[in-house]
């Protein structure tokens, strides 16, 4: 068995989409990652992919932007602006808990600082396993606390939010709920349809804990780049500072800059099931692993221009160019949250104040708005034990 490499964006892009190469990135994570949705393929993958886009839908992503989302920030601002500062590796977490776990159907009964901050710690405890095929330490020891995590994800959570749907799915049958009493979440469309389709207990556990870390783990990586690409670029273009709190589609095309540059997966990797001719021209014999650099195929010159390793905010690219290139794939293993963390991408006849921004861009907005900045005291850290670019920790300031 060989690995190939694939560096050019339009071979990335056709690459994306065959067929024969099943999506191999999160093998070593398979405690929480085994058979979700981003790890399957053909069939299973197409049946569960139709299933869950129920919820993925213009009015769904319109609810959560203008109802959902907002009073979420709200709370997440005032409580770090009460202290006067915040670490953006903290920040994100509480600010995308509530939304991420209404997402994914985990209730929050108490509603309380303490039943988000034992949230936020089993977030962080099942994102260890996504990043396990890039961990360069010893991964038995990460394997244990993540099976550990899910099982206090279990016992805590996931038991007593399957009960509360059960339910109402009962009750809908039996007439006394309707349709628009049961809750819009990933969870209940999987408890609907585990007659009909394979979805054991662990499966559906599983699932619902892949969804409920991956809208948040993926923000939190998305907005501590596009802030520190925002601070970096108002310092060295101060005549911008001013833009940055005026005019939130500028704030909205400099997150989708930053999210070329950092997609959150850097490379996707999969597996040939045959014999493969490429589109880099290169062959995949079977069982060859393919890797997709997205990181590099996202900087190309000839797509991106001859600063495409850059951030700048004023890129102009063809119509039909995503501003953030691969970052959230494309094909049948397209990001089905994309809109509800990027947004859609503005028009030159978009109407700024209806608009819909995206997480990303919304918190980045929030945090603009009450006066973030780097905090001097304390640099920033990267992570260390990643092969990948990640942070450790983001010291900020808020207020005057």
């Amino acid at each position: 068995m060989s690995t190939v490499h694939i560096t050019g964006y339009h071979e990335a892009n056709k690459s994306l989409s065959l067929p024969d190469l099943k999506q191999s990135l999160y093998d070593e994570g398979a405690v929480l990652m085994d058979r979700v949705l981003v790890t399957l393929h053909g069939e299973e993958h197409r049946v569960r992919r139709l299933l869950e886009m129920r919820i993925f839908k213009k009015d769904f992503f319109n609810y959560y932007s203008e109802q959902v989302l907002p009073p979420v920030i709200d709370r997440a601002v005032a409580y770090y602006q009460r202290k006067g500062s915040a670490d953006l590796m903290e920040f994100g977490p509480r600010a995308m808990i509530a939304l991420t776990a209404d997402f994914a159907g985990i209730d929050r009964p108490l509603g309380t600082d303490a039943e988000a901050d034992t949230l936020i710690g089993i977030l962080k405890a099942l994102g260890l396993a996504a990043t396990l095929g890039q961990f360069t330490g010893d991964r038995e020891p990460i394997k244990e606390t993540v099976r550990a995590t899910l099982r206090q994800f279990d016992e805590q959570f996931f038991t007593a939010s399957v009960a509360r749907r059960r339910a109402r799915i009962a009750g809908l049958k039996n007439g006394t709920h309707t349709e628009e009493q049961l809750p819009r979440d990933i969870l209940t469309v999987l408890l609907r349809n585990e007659d009909r389709v394979d979805l054991p207990r662990d499966m559906i556990l599983r699932e619902t804990a892949f969804y409920f870390l991956a809208g948040a783990h993926t923000s939190v990586h998305s907005l501590t780049h596009a802030m520190h690409e925002m601070f970096t670029w108002s310092a060295a273009h101060p005549e911008d500072r001013a833009r940055l709190k005026t005019d939130p589609l500028f704030v909205q095309r400099c997150v989708h800059e930053s999210m070329r540059l950092h997609p959150s997966s850097p490379v996707v990797q999969r597996r040939a099931l045959c014999p493969v001719h490429l589109p880099s021209g290169d062959d995949a014999a079977v069982d060859d692993t393919v890797v997709i650099d997205l990181f590099k195929a996202n900087r190309q010159v000839a797509v991106f221009g001859e600063d495409a390793a850059e951030f700048n905010p004023y890129r102009v690219l063809p119509a039909i160019q995503p501003p953030y290139g691969l970052t959230f794939g494309v094909g049948i293993h397209t990001c089905l949250g994309r809109e509800l963390a990027a947004g859609v991408v503005p028009k030159a006849e978009t109407d700024p104040l209806k608009h819909q921004y995206g997480t990303v861009t919304s918190l980045a907005l929030a945090l603009i708005a009450a006066d973030a900045r780097p905090d001097p005291d304390r640099p920033a850290r990267r992570e260390p034990n990643i092969a990948r670019e990640a942070w450790a920790s983001y010291p900020i300031l808020l207020g005057a």
